[in-house]
């Protein structure tokens, strides 16, 4: 074991300056390390992976769903050849297809950032209405960055850069009529507690 011989007051120094230069460093580059990295492919690109799910209601009002991965280039009539067969087999309802075409990348835990609110349980509840259909929508920002976080406090910055892109491309791809009504942070454990941020 080596022992430090130095006088106490140098050591305090060194760990007082060790301390500052660390803290700098996280206050110049939080802005850049806050995301996770993606590895989905670009939405444009062709598809690596497609699931065919049939949906069924049985005679009580039960709900079952079967997917089957087939080849991307499967055809639609080869599709609905093993869809009649099945409805044809079975006492229950077909009553929806849904055909997922998929981009696929790797699932791996370490490219996830571990900032505050880090956890898939944690996030942004952003809730949409409609003046057309009348219908509310809520999509969830899971382990949101602090960016859009008002710094400790359970507030989402509706109006932050990143926050206001993904509700902006939102309502983009949504039905016509969609706009974006209030926002609030939740945790599974602390659901009612938070103050609801109106947009």
């Amino acid at each position: 074991m080596v022992i430090d011989t130095r006088p106490i007051d140098s050591i305090y120094l060194t760990l007082s300056i060790r301390c500052a230069a660390f803290a700098l460093f996280r206050g110049l580059t939080k802005d850049f390390y806050m995301a996770g990295v993606r590895t989905a492919p670009a939405f444009t690109a062709a598809a690596t992976r497609r699931i065919i799910t049939l949906h069924v209601i049985d005679s009580s009002g039960d709900y079952w769903a079967e997917d089957w991965d087939v080849p991307v280039a499967a055809t639609a009539a080869n599709i609905e050849t093993w869809a009649a067969a099945y409805a044809a087999a079975t006492q229950s309802s077909l009553w929806m297809i849904n055909d997922q075409q998929m981009r696929v990348g790797q699932d791996v835990a370490t490219n996830a950032t571990t900032d505050q609110r880090n956890q898939a349980s944690q996030g942004v509840n952003a809730l949409f209405g409609n003046n057309t259909t009348n219908v509310s929508r809520t999509l969830r920002l899971v382990a949101p960055i602090t960016a859009v976080m008002d710094g400790n406090q359970d507030l989402p910055l509706m109006n932050s850069t990143e926050m206001a892109a993904l509700t902006a491309a939102t309502a983009v791809i949504s039905p016509a009529g969609t706009f974006l009504q209030s926002g609030q942070y939740t945790d599974r454990r602390e659901r009612k507690n938070n103050k609801r941020v109106k947009a």
